[in-house]
């Protein structure tokens, strides 16, 4: 069984509302008028205090806009790339097969783990072989 051509495309499209969205979201936590709508960044009060001071700059806004849309279309660019085979994930992280995106069979099971639920659990396993990779990179 393959990806369809429709199931592609909307996945695709999603994509593209999602980054739209996200970027969309930071920037009006960022143009609002308190700075209790950015306690989810933990920000250090330096940086409180830049971002008030710059706040309702349009120019800074748009430049914004375009580092986060590039940034999040760069990432989902590297995600798709993994899943399309042309490009490896990061072997550190392992690796047991290629694999596809498929659309899902009439009778497939129901019961099996979501990435999207694990994506969250997994960040302390991440975070923890970054550093290692890092820690060895930099000696």
């Amino acid at each position: 069984m393959k990806f369809s051509e429709e199931n592609k495309n909307a996945l695709l499209m999603h994509i593209h509302q999602s980054i739209h969205d996200t970027t969309k979201f930071v920037l009006q936590k960022f143009k609002a008028s308190n700075n209790d709508s950015l306690d989810y960044f933990v920000l250090t009060d330096e940086e409180e205090k830049l971002i008030s001071s710059i706040k309702n700059s349009e120019l800074l806004h748009s430049i914004l806009k375009k580092i986060l849309t590039r940034s999040l279309d760069d990432t989902f660019l590297q995600v798709l790339s993994v899943i399309d085979g042309v490009s490896e994930p990061l072997s550190e992280f392992g690796k047991k097969s290629d694999f596809l995106l498929i659309d899902k069979p009439e009778d497939f099971d129901e019961h099996y783990d979501f990435l999207h639920d694990e994506f969250f659990e997994t960040y302390d396993t991440w975070e923890k072989i970054n550093s290692m990779f890092n820690h060895n990179k930099n000696h």
